[in-house]
C-alpha cells in the first residue's frame, strides 16, 4: 500500500508541480542521461522520486525542493550541460543561493542504485537534508 501511495503521490507531484510551488527553491535535484537511456540510469531517476516522495513530500509540494531531468544529448541543454558540466549521466545536487554547496553524486548513484538501493535512498536523503537545513 506504501508503495501505492508513493506512486499516486508522484504522479500528483510531478504532473502538477509548477502548479504547487509556491517558494523558491532550496535545493534543485538535476538529473541529466542521455537519449538511450541504460536500465541502471532509468533506476536513478525512479529512486530519486522514490526518495523525494518518501523523505521530502512537503518540501516539495512548497517548492523548496525541485526535481529536474534532462537529456544531455538534446541541444536544447546544451547551456545547463555546459555549466554543471554534465557530460554524461549526471545526478546533481544544486544550492541555488550557493552554487559553491552544490553536490555532484553520480558516482554515489552508479555505485548503489542497483546493489544496494536502501544506500542510495540513504546517501542521497541525508545529502538533500543537509543542503535543506544550511544557509
Amino acid at each position: 500500500m506504501k508503495k501505492l501511495t508513493s506512486i499516486i503521490f508522484l504522479i500528483f507531484v510531478f504532473a502538477n508541480i509548477s502548479f504547487a510551488q509556491t517558494n523558491s527553491p532550496k535545493v534543485i535535484v538535476y538529473y541529466f542521461h542521455a537519449t538511450h537511456r541504460c536500465p541502471t540510469c532509468m533506476e536513478i531517476e525512479a529512486k530519486t522520486k522514490m526518495v523525494l516522495a518518501d523523505n521530502f513530500r512537503d518540501e516539495v509540494i512548497n517548492g523548496l525542493v525541485q526535481f529536474k531531468t534532462f537529456d544531455y544529448e538534446d541541444p536544447e541543454n546544451k547551456s545547463l550541460v555546459d555549466r554543471y558540466f554534465a557530460y554524461g549521466s549526471t545526478l546533481l545536487l544544486v544550492y541555488p543561493e550557493n552554487e559553491e554547496l552544490n553536490i555532484d553524486l553520480t558516482e554515489m548513484a552508479f555505485q548503489y542504485v542497483i546493489n544496494k538501493p536502501e544506500k542510495f535512498r540513504e546517501e542521497l536523503a541525508k545529502e538533500i537534508e543537509k543542503l535543506i537545513i544550511s544557509d
